[in-house]
């Protein structure tokens, strides 16, 4: 069976809703075992991101699921010379401090039969490092706090 536009729009909408509903195991099932997730961000200093196989991919998305809410939806998609093309427009709220990402990115997915082989995200880079160093400074400043009132003598 060849996979065609709409179907392969299904696939990748139904990988997102599950990443909107927090359910890590629903995104998966959108992917082969074997896959290739790729970011031009997200690595500790910044640079690119590789994550190969599902196993890692779950750790990932689980990492992220555990300090932020976040949901994203493809807002357009295209389908050709075996590729698709995707706009999704998506927000992150770090559950800690209660700050908002809101923004879109751009996906390039391969696919494999019904399920996506690999994704190449291509995000504002500047903006999401950005976004994080607000987090881990106010994260921080906020443990360091609560240990100083610890600290502090009772009156």
């Amino acid at each position: 069976m060849i996979l065609d536009e709409v179907r392969a729009r299904d696939i990748l909408d139904a990988a997102h809703a599950a990443w909107s509903r927090g359910d890590v195991e629903g995104v998966l099932s959108q992917y082969v075992d074997d896959l290739t997730y790729w970011s031009n961000t997200g690595a500790p200093d910044g640079a690119p991101l590789t994550i190969v196989g599902k196993m890692a991919l779950r750790a990932f998305l689980e990492s992220i699921a555990e300090v932020a809410d976040s949901g994203s939806v493809s807002e357009y998609f295209r389908l050709g010379d075996g590729l698709g093309r995707a706009k999704i427009e998506c927000f992150i709220r770090h559950k800690q401090t209660g700050h908002t990402l809101v923004g879109s990115y751009r996906q390039v997915i391969t696919f494999r039969g019904d399920k996506i082989l690999r994704v190449d995200e291509y995000h504002d880079a500047a903006k999401m490092a950005a976004f994080w160093r607000l987090i881990a400074g106010e994260t921080v400043e906020r443990s360091l706090a609560i240990k100083r009132q610890r600290c502090l003598p009772e009156r």
